[in-house]
């Protein structure tokens, strides 16, 4: 059967999200810019030639040949031994999706990692072409693990971004369409000695964010109803359920695509996440898929949810740091999801938001 033929039968070793996207006229342009070498800022998510939907692309992706309990259903964890830990991969995408990145948490701090080999730098996320559609195709993950001591057991997620190298140039587009979804694969690993500090120097420089404060406001009905869009948000929905919401220099983020920022002086970026009672989240803040820190270092910003009550972290980012154009979103992932096995506790991600000058 081969080693990825026997991942493809095997649901449990392996991911696949298929997406499709709505027609909209929106910000269509049909006079393209040609003389502009950067296709994927040109490529717009939004374009479907009159139909209704478009499929955008596929992916899948898991572990290889991974070691499974006696039963053969169930993975068994990563073993973490000293110096730097390689994962063996595989990825099989299609359409817009054979442009992928991924993301690497540990115990939901956000990893830096290189790309096939010990010798490529530290970065938070990679970004590769695939040659092929529907071709399995393998890679290797190599990092020092952020976090970890002797006898503990935590999780790794690796998740995809779809079509990461996408921009909106403001041009054809202005917004993200369906791109930047994500997909994530989780395993556990054991850690037989404590992770190894790695040196800062290795360690990818984004201090941007300053004046970071954690606290908690409590859940109001305004904001219930304001969430009630698709289906009714009431304090027994959110025993189940999380939501966030996002604000710039206090503006609500909802059904915002982009935002002019200035050249110099600081953005106030507020980030809420409230619902499921007792999911432990650290949440990361990133521009152009590389993650944020304080100047002390600090990449990731963890938040207990409480019953009626909403986790709230506020900062400023220093805009001087940032390029002309830049994709911004956070990630909230769970930490003790394996508390709650009755419930579907994933990874969140905003929506990627274009600050533009």
């Amino acid at each position: 059967m081969g080693k990825y033929g026997f991942l493809r039968n095997a649901l449990l070793l392996m991911a696949l999200v298929v997406l499709i996207v709505g027609c909209s006229n929106q910000n269509q342009n049909s006079n393209k810019d040609d003389s502009d070498t950067t296709s994927y800022a040109n490529d717009n998510p939004f374009e479907v030639n009159g139909e209704d939907t478009v499929m955008m692309g596929a992916i899948g992706h898991g572990f290889v040949n991974p070691e499974l309990d006696e039963s053969g259903e169930r993975r068994l964890p990563l073993q973490y031994d000293g110096g730097e830990l390689e994962i063996n991969y595989f990825v099989n995408a299609s359409g817009k999706a054979k442009n992928v990145g991924f993301l690497v948490f540990v115990d939901g701090i956000p990893q830096p990692y290189k790309f096939n080999t010990t010798e490529a730098s530290y970065e938070y996320m990679h970004i590769f072409d695939l040659e092929e559609d529907d071709k399995d195709t393998p890679f290797t993950f190599v990092f020092t693990p952020v976090t970890g001591k002797q006898g503990e057991t935590l999780n790794v997620s690796i998740t995809s971004i779809y079509n990461p190298a996408f921009i909106p140039d403001m041009k054809e587009t202005s917004s993200y369409g369906g791109y930047h979804e994500t997909l994530e694969v989780l395993n556990p690993l054991f850690f037989e000695k404590d992770a190894e500090a790695l040196e800062a120097s290795k360690i990818p420089k984004n201090n941007y964010l300053n004046n970071v404060s954690l606290s908690n406001e409590p859940i109001t009905e305004k904001l219930l109803e304001k969430h009630s869009v698709m289906q009714k948000i009431d304090l027994e929905t959110l025993e189940k359920q999380v939501l966030s919401e996002l604000y710039f220099d206090g503006d609500s983020a909802m059904n915002v695509d982009n935002l002019q920022v200035n050249d110099s002086g600081t953005l106030h970026v507020t980030f809420k996440l409230f619902g499921h009672p007792g999911v432990k989240y650290q949440n990361t803040f990133y521009i152009n898929h590389q993650a944020l820190s304080t100047k002390d270092g600090d990449t990731s910003f963890e938040m207990v949810l409480t019953k009626g009550e909403v986790t709230v972290i506020d900062m400023e980012i220093d805009l001087e740091r940032l390029e002309d154009i830049n994709t911004f979103y956070v990630t909230s992932v769970p930490m003790n999801a394996g508390d709650f096995p009755d419930d579907a506790i994933d990874l969140q991600k905003t929506e990627s938001i274009l600050l533009y000058k």
